[in-house]
């Protein structure tokens, strides 16, 4: 007998069992006249038959019918309750009990269809949590929490606040940035590069599409830590490759990125602090995180894939209910909250800097900014004098941050895309500079030396 932790989402079903994740199974059915696909073996062959593939069973959810194949009607509802019935064979055994971990944009209609689809299937359900909430309220974080999750269809952010209780406040999504719009952008990309390269179009015929499709996630995954891929598509005819670097991908997804980050702008208050957790599906997406590091005054933290459900199974005793299931929109904070807090201070009898030292030469610091980045360039830079870095660097902006005096202090005000580092710790908004500081500015970027001269 276990407790198991699934989340019921567009994109996939993801179950965690004994401290594991049990089974992530994709969001798709293939609706065949020989039979209906779910899951993964749908998803293998969705771009193979691309008309008798559907995958807004779970965003829509409804019990009206929607497709026509040879046989009966068939409903959202009747392709929930397949691809439900097939993960929960292969993961349930006698005496389990589930957790669900919902997102906040299934409506309560939805829901009561998901809990009789779970009752007519025989999975036990003991208690309902919203899913931003079981993922968050674990987390030492502010007592404002943004959680952001990229669907398949859509994007959604649920805002939570509470300072001992985590609590749902409230919901907004972006209903055109969802997963697989980018997918697509992204697969084009790969093709053009790919006809470019070597004249092969992977989109052209089926089979090359369906690979390219699948081996997507791995390249997405690599650009984490990546800055380029070798996309490689298999045929009959030979090994096809090309090269695509992170900024590429995040450049194909401009559109839907400046949705997501107005998304969180419009989740939180002016000047507040606040805690941005991402769902693993959303820290995928190449170069978001940067994009959203330079918003300021936000704690980023990257969720696993299986954050929500695991933390069901950990927080069950507080959803489960005796009664029938109700959804759970607040849940106690495990962690302690993070205070929000101003600039940084110096360290304890570190002296205010006179200079900073690059290449050997040393620039003072007075009460004009000193701006520093690379050389070049139309635009004007923030007011001050301009410290221009020659050549081109990996990692640093035209006007990548600011020194100036303020009160007392020297600070560093970051203004940069890949970040400026105080001795080792990147810097969110200002950070008081103290003598004998090593700034950073960019990755891998360039090192600069904070000194104090009599």
């Amino acid at each position: 007998m276990a407790i198991i932790g699934l989340e019921l989402v567009d994109a996939a079903l993801v179950a965690v069992r004994d401290g594991a994740c049990a089974a992530k199974s994709p969001g798709v059915a293939l609706l065949e006249s020989q039979g209906l696909l779910v899951g993964e073996a749908a998803a293998a062959a969705a771009r193979l038959k691309p008309v008798l593939a559907t995958d807004r069973f779970w965003s829509d959810l409804a019990a009206d019918s929607v497709a026509q194949t040879a046989g009966p009607p068939v409903s959202h509802a009747d392709l929930a309750h397949a691809h439900l019935a097939q993960l929960w064979n292969s993961i349930g055994r006698q005496g389990d009990e589930v957790v669900l971990a919902v997102p906040g944009t299934m409506r309560l209609h939805q829901l009561g269809l998901a809990l009789g689809i779970a009752r007519s299937i025989a999975m036990p359900v003991a208690g309902v949590v919203d899913t931003a909430v079981a993922a968050c309220a674990g987390l030492p974080a502010h007592a404002t929490v943004l959680h952001l999750d990229v669907q398949l269809h859509q994007a959604v952010l649920t805002e939570m606040q509470g300072a001992s209780l985590l609590r749902r406040r409230r919901v907004e999504i972006s209903p055109r940035a969802g997963l697989k719009v980018m997918h697509a952008a992204w697969a084009q990309l790969v093709s053009e590069a790919m006809v470019r390269r070597t004249r092969f179009d992977p989109l052209h015929q089926a089979a090359s599409e369906q690979q390219l499709y699948q081996r997507l996630p791995g390249w997405l995954d690599a650009l984490a830590t990546e800055e380029a891929v070798d996309a490689a598509i298999e045929v009959d005819s030979g090994s096809f490759t090309a090269t695509l670097r992170r900024e590429q991908f995040a450049l194909a997804a401009e559109a839907w990125y400046a949705q997501l980050i107005e998304l969180v702008h419009a989740g939180r208050r002016a000047g507040e602090s606040a805690t941005l957790a991402l769902t693993a599906r959303a820290a995928a997406l190449p170069a978001l995180r940067d994009r959203l590091t330079a918003l300021g005054d936000l704690q980023l933290v990257a969720l696993p894939d299986s954050a929500a459900a695991a933390a069901a199974v950990a927080r069950a005793g507080e959803i489960a209910t005796r009664a029938a299931p109700a959804l759970v929109t607040a849940l106690r904070r495990s962690e302690p909250v993070v205070v929000a807090r101003g600039r940084k201070m110096r360290g304890e009898g570190a002296m205010r800097p006179t200079h900073v030292i690059l290449d050997g030469r040393a620039h003072a610091l007075d009460e004009r900014p000193l701006v520093l980045g690379l050389g070049g360039g139309d635009a004007a830079p923030p007011a001050g004098r301009r410290l221009a870095l020659a050549g081109t660097i990996a990692g640093v902006s035209r006007f990548h941050c600011t020194l100036l005096q303020q009160d007392a202090d020297v600070i560093v005000r970051d203004h940069s895309r890949y970040g400026t580092f105080v001795n080792g710790e990147r810097v969110e908004g200002e950070v008081v500079l103290g003598a004998g500081d090593r700034l950073r500015i960019g990755t891998p970027g360039v090192v600069l030396e904070l000194v104090a001269v009599a």
